[in-house]
């Protein structure tokens, strides 16, 4: 099996409240573009489509990007990623937070490379935080299983550990994307001065609210 292609739906999850920025993270600018088009690009090369499930479409529809309502909104990640398992077209869903603007494109390779030889319904990274949930490959077959779990919980990373996904080791991981940019989420100002950093850009908090320019000038 070959999940590059038909056989992979992308999904970049955007449901969240955003309480630590206060303000909505996917329309949020780093150099001028959108954190989910950030996430759109990196997840493209490998999928045959892509959704954003958010619980503001009509807030996002200036991103140009397929929108899915979230079915079980208020249940964190886990109920965007049901909403996808639910809308998947393809066996498998490649799924990242809207939040993750520097997914590293060898790191997403090798997820879909394990997913093609796995009989395990997922699979993730670890790193030296330990479990790395997004990006990850999910497949349709969690359906049933996911809508049970969050009848009674929402974390997310006893449900994956449940699922007893393939994990890419530590070693692969860090082969792969060197600097864990991967996973790095961009929850507050100072975090998304780091990304900026990263990515060659402004060190300031306060260019990257701004698309890369200072207020007033």
């Amino acid at each position: 099996m070959n999940v590059r292609g038909p056989s992979l739906t992308g999904v970049i999850l955007a449901g969240g409240l955003s309480r630590r920025l206060g303000r909505d993270k996917a329309a949020l600018r780093l150099h001028g573009k959108p954190l989910a088009r950030w996430v759109a690009e990196a997840l493209s090369p490998l999928v045959a489509e892509m959704w954003l499930v958010t619980n503001q479409p009509l807030e996002h529809l200036s991103l140009e990007l397929p929108l899915l309502v979230d079915l079980r909104p208020a249940r964190g990640p886990l109920g965007g990623l049901l909403t996808a398992l639910v809308f998947s077209r393809t066996p498998w869903v490649l799924a990242a937070s809207v939040d993750s603007p520097l997914l590293v494109p060898a790191l997403l390779a090798a997820l879909a490379e394990r997913a093609a030889r796995t009989a395990r319904p997922a699979v993730v990274c670890q790193s030296s935080r330990g479990l790395e949930v997004f990006p990850g490959l999910f497949h349709v077959r969690l359906r049933t299983h996911l809508e049970d779990y969050l009848l009674r919980e929402r974390r997310l990373r006893p449900f994956v550990t449940a699922c007893r996904p393939e994990v890419l080791p530590p070693e692969e991981t860090v082969r792969r994307d060197p600097g864990g940019l991967s996973f790095l989420n961009c929850n507050t100002p100072a975090e998304l001065a780091e990304a900026a950093r990263l990515s060659g850009g402004p060190r300031g908090g306060e260019n990257l609210l701004t698309g890369g320019k200072r207020q007033g000038t």
